[in-house]
């Protein structure tokens, strides 16, 4: 993982039971890193929206992560349900800002009905 004070900002996060978007930032920022921890009995979807704010529709995701379960058969702890994802050095432009939404599906906005623990690294400008 790139460090946070190289990148110029961080956000962490946990989220279950809503279809709101949630927002990291209103701003164009840069996106360097995602960390994803899903603790739930099904797969999940980490949708990235370029946008800043929570009251937008989702639409549809400009980037979607599925992460595995957080359990295998008979609640065993499953180690795929953490996903640690770098992108290159100059990042993802996000000119509109950077919102969310942990869903049950690739795209639209079923909740899900688990918690996810998200850690996203990002610069708040859109230049990369």
């Amino acid at each position: 993982m790139a460090l946070v004070d190289e990148r110029g900002a961080s956000f962490s996060y946990n989220n279950a039971g809503s279809n709101t978007l949630i927002q990291v930032t209103a701003s164009p920022a840069v996106l360097y890193h995602l960390s994803i921890y899903n603790p739930g009995g099904s797969v999940g979807y980490l949708q990235i929206y370029n946008n800043g704010t929570a009251d937008a529709s989702a639409g549809t995701p400009d980037l979607t992560f599925p992460v595995n379960s957080g359990t295998a058969a008979a609640g065993t702890p499953s180690m795929m349900s953490h996903r640690d994802i770098d992108f290159p050095t100059t990042g993802i432009a996000l000119s509109g800002g950077i919102s969310y939404l942990w869903a049950a599906g690739g795209t639209g906005t079923a909740a899900h009905g688990a918690n996810v623990a998200v850690v996203i690294g990002y610069r708040g400008t859109a230049t990369t």
